[in-house]
This record gives structure tokens, C-alpha cells and sequence, in this order.
């Protein structure tokens, strides 16, 4: 066994599914909390989220900082601000994405503002996730 040991004050139990998704709240205010559920993508580089979320919040998506992010599938717009995100009683502020597309599909949390912030250990056998604030 490694002498590496880390420890996590949440654990989340996930379903069997193709991903792996969770339920997260984004805030502009930290009066409002607007509920959503997203796939945790670890190949993503951002967060990005469809844009009826951002309209929940009152944030108009073009006052943003444009971003072309490219994915698999092509390419599409989408615009940056910052916001609170909440996830098991942990807060943090992040830069995240809304698509500039009324239908863009999916909503993923990636590396920059989700996996960068948090301490994760993944256990998919037991489709468990252990987090903790990065620095708990």
C-alpha cells in the first residue's frame, strides 16, 4: 500500500449511468441560488452551462467575456462570467461559461473552476465521490 493518504469531509453517491452527474448551484448574488444538474467531464477545460441558467439568474449571457470553445463535436461560443458555485456545502467563486446557443445540450463542470477548486477522489467501482474545498 502507499504511504499517500488523503481524506474528504463529503462523500456523494452517483448512479450507474454513461456519466457521471451531479447536482450543483450556481449564485450571482449569493441571494439566489439557481439548481443545476452537470456531468463531470475531467476532459473538459471549463465550465460551461446551457444558457436558460443564466437567464434564472438575471445575467444577460453577451455582457460576458466571449470564449470559442472547441469540443468533440466542432466548435461553439459561449461567454464567461464570474459566479459562486455550491456543491455539497462548498462555496467558491469561479469563471464559468453559458453557451451562446438556446439549445446547446449539456451542462459539464471541467478542470478551470470546478476540478481546480476542489479536492476529488473517484471511486467509479463503488460509484462514490469523496470532495473537500481545496484547501480543507
Amino acid at each position: 500500500m502507499s504511504p499517500f493518504a488523503l481524506s474528504f469531509l463529503n462523500r456523494i453517491f452517483y448512479d450507474v449511468h454513461p456519466d457521471i452527474t451531479l447536482s450543483i448551484f450556481l449564485s450571482s448574488d449569493s441571494q439566489t441560488f439557481v439548481p443545476v444538474k452537470v456531468k463531470l467531464d475531467t476532459g473538459s477545460t471549463f465550465c460551461v452551462f446551457q444558457r436558460q441558467f443564466a437567464e434564472a439568474l438575471g445575467i444577460e449571457v453577451e455582457e460576458g467575456t466571449p470564449e470559442r470553445m472547441r469540443a468533440a463535436t466542432g466548435s461553439f461560443l459561449a461567454y464567461g462570467h464570474e459566479l459562486t458555485l455550491s456543491l455539497e456545502g462548498i462555496e467558491w467563486q469561479a469563471t464559468v461559461y453559458f453557451a451562446d446557443d438556446e439549445f446547446f445540450p449539456v451542462n459539464v463542470v471541467g478542470r478551470v473552476g470546478f476540478l481546480d477548486r476542489l479536492r476529488i477522489g473517484l471511486v467509479d467501482y463503488e460509484q462514490t465521490l469523496y470532495l473537500s474545498a481545496y484547501d480543507d
